[in-house]
C-alpha cells in the first residue's frame, strides 16, 4: 500500500520528493487513513478476483473445443474435461435433442445413440462458480454425426432358384459326443452388396460307433460354383465316415497301437500310423473323385467349385478325447482348455508366405503330396472348447494365423463371444436354449476391411 500512497504523492501533489517518505510514514499511522487504506486492499483483491474470473470464462470460450464425431446407430459418449476450468460449471447443452443425445451435468458427459446423420451447432451454458447464479455465459461448438458404415452396404437378398442356390444364413446346434455344439454361417457384407450367395459350408453329426464329425468347408470367392465345391466337401465327408464297417478298422487300428484306456495318459501329440492314415486319407481322395464326377457331369471346370476344407473326426474313451483332424486351406481346428489355460492348433494353414496362398480341395496337386502331412492326431483328457472357423472369422478376431496360438487372444475371443464387444451381444453356452440364434447374430459384428463369410463351429 506504500506504493500506492506514493503514487498518490507523484501524481496528485506538488510536494517534493524528498519529503514523500515521511509523508507515507506519517499518514499510515493516521487511524482515518488507515481504514482507507484497508478498504482499498479489499477493492483490489475483488477487482483483481473478478479479472481472474472474467479471464477463466472468456479463456474457456475462445479455447478451440472440437467434439469427437458420432456414427449414426452408435453409442456415443464424450466427458468435458474442466482441470483448466476447475471454477466453470457446464450447466446445460441445447441443440442435443436433434442428435437424440443428452447431457449430464453430474457425470458433466453427454452420451446416447445418434439416429441421424447430420452437422450441427450446439450451445454449451455454463456458469462460474464466484458468479452471480443468474449469469449465465455461452460457448457454441459444432458436432458432427457420420453415417454408420454399415448401413452403407446394402443386404440383398440372393437368389432362391440360382444354380446350387443356398441360403444367407444358416445356424443350428447339438449334441456332440458328451458335450455340446453350436455352429452358424453367415454371408458376408461383401456377398450381401451385390446379392451373391454365401460361399461357406459347414456340418456336424454324431456317426456310428461312438465317434462325431465336424467339417467346416470355405468356397473361393473367385470360383462361380464355390458353394457347391463348400458344400459337397463337408456333406460328402459325413456320409463317407458314417460307415460301421470302415469306423470298426479306424477303432481296431487306434485301439491296437494306442493305450487310450490309461487313465494317467496327458495331453499329447500322437505319432500318426500308417493304418489311421490311410482311413482318413481315403476319405479325402474319395472326396476329390466325387467332385470330379460332379463336375464331369454337369459340365462345370473343377476349378469354378475350388473351397477349402477342415474336418475332425473325434472320440470320447474313459481317459479323454482323441481327435483327429485333417485341413486343405485355411480354416483353423483349435483345441481350447479354459481351466488348463492352454491352447492347441491342431492343423497348419496353407496361407502363404505373403497371404493369399490358401489351397483347395480341388487342386489335383494337393492329392500328389503325401495327404499325411496334412494328418493330425491329438489326445486331450478334457477341454473346455473345440473350434472350427473360416477365416472370415480368424482374420478380423486374430488378425493373422500365428495369433492362434496365443492364450490371451483366446481370453478375448471367449469374452467377446460372452457379450464383451461393441454390440453386447452374447452367445450363451450356460443357458443355451437359443444359442444357434445368438451366434448368427454375434457374427454380424463391424470389422474394418472384413467382409468374407464367416463360419464358427463351437463344441462346448
Amino acid at each position: 500500500m506504500d506504493d500506492f500512497l506514493k503514487y498518490v504523492l507523484d501524481n496528485h501533489t506538488q510536494i517534493d520528493k524528498k519529503l514523500h517518505e515521511k509523508l507515507v510514514n506519517r499518514l499510515l499511522v493516521k487511524e482515518g487513513v488507515d481504514k482507507s487504506l484497508e478498504w482499498l486492499r479489499g477493492f483490489q483483491s475483488s477487482i483483481v478476483g473478478h479479472f481472474m474470473m472474467y479471464q477463466e470464462i472468456e479463456e474457456f470460450k475462445e479455447e478451440h473445443l472440437v467434439l469427437p464425431n458420432g456414427e449414426v446407430n452408435r453409442l456415443y459418449e464424450y466427458i468435458f474435461d474442466l482441470d483448466r476450468y476447475p471454477n466453470l460449471i457446464i450447466t446445460k447443452i441445447e441443440g442435443l435433442e436433434v442428435l437424440n443425445l443428452t447431457y449430464n451435468s453430474d457425470t458433466k458427459t453427454i452420451s446416447g445413440v445418434p439416429n441421424s446423420m447430420t452437422s450441427t451447432k450446439i450451445d454449451i451454458y455454463f456458469s462460474h462458480k464466484k458468479e452471480a447464479k443468474e449469469s449465465e455465459e455461452i460457448k457454441a461448438v459444432y458436432l458432427m454425426v457420420n453415417a454408420n458404415p454399415r448401413n452403407l452396404w446394402k443386404d440383398l437378398p440372393s437368389d432362391p432358384n440360382g444354380a446350387y442356390a443356398q441360403s444367407d444364413a444358416v445356424a443350428r446346434k447339438g449334441v456332440f459326443l458328451d458335450k455340446k455344439v453350436v455352429g452358424a454361417s453367415k454371408r458376408g457384407r461383401s456377398h450381401a452388396h451385390i446379392g451373391s450367395y454365401r460361399d461357406d459350408s459347414f456340418g456336424f453329426a454324431d456317426l456310428c460307433k461312438g465317434w462325431s464329425l465336424i467339417a467346416v468347408a470355405d468356397g473361393a470367392g473367385s470360383a462361380q460354383y464355390a458353394r457347391q465345391g463348400a458344400q459337397l466337401a463337408t456333406s460328402f465327408i459325413e456320409r463317407y465316415f458314417n460307415n460301421e464297417e470302415l469306423l470298426d478298422s479306424l477303432d481296431y487300428a487306434i485301439l491296437e497301437q494306442y493305450n487310450l484306456l490309461n487313465e494317467d495318459i496327458v495331453e499329447t501329440e500322437i505319432l500318426m500310423l500308417s493304418k489311421v492314415s490311410e482311413i482318413l486319407s481315403g476319405g479325402v481322395t474319395a472326396l476329390f473323385a466325387e467332385l470330379e464326377t460332379f463336375a464331369d457331369t454337369v459340365q462345370i471346370k473343377l476349378d469354378d467349385m475350388h473351397s477349402t476344407l477342415a474336418f475332425t473326426l473325434c472320440k470320447k474313451y474313459a481317459s479323454g478325447y482323441l481327435i483327429l483332424s485333417f485341413s486343405v486351406g485355411d480354416c483353423p481346428i483349435v483345441v481350447f482348455s479354459k481351466e488348463n489355460k492352454t491352447v492347441k492348433v491342431l492343423n497348419t494353414l496353407d496361407v502363404g508366405e505373403f497371404g493369399g496362398g490358401t489351397r483347395f480341395v480341388t487342386i489335383p496337386e494337393i492329392y500328389q503330396e503325401p495327404l499325411s502331412k496334412r494328418l493330425n492326431i491329438h489326445f486331450t483328457p478334457n477341454f473346455s472348447h473345440l473350434f472350427l472357423m473360416s477365416d472370415g472369422i480368424y482374420d478380423p478376431k486374430f488378425g493373422t494365423e500365428n495369433n492362434l496360438d496365443d492364450l490371451v487372444y483366446w481370453n478375448d475371443f471367449i469374452l467377446d463371444l460372452d457379450g464383451q464387444n461393441e454390440d453386447q451381444i452374447k452367445v450363451n453356452l450356460v443357458d443355451d436354449l437359443i444359442a444357434d440364434e445368438e451366434l448368427l447374430l454375434w457374427m454380424d459384428f463391424w470389422s474394418k476391411g472384413n467382409h468374407d463369410d464367416r463360419t464358427l463351429v463351437i463344441v462346448y
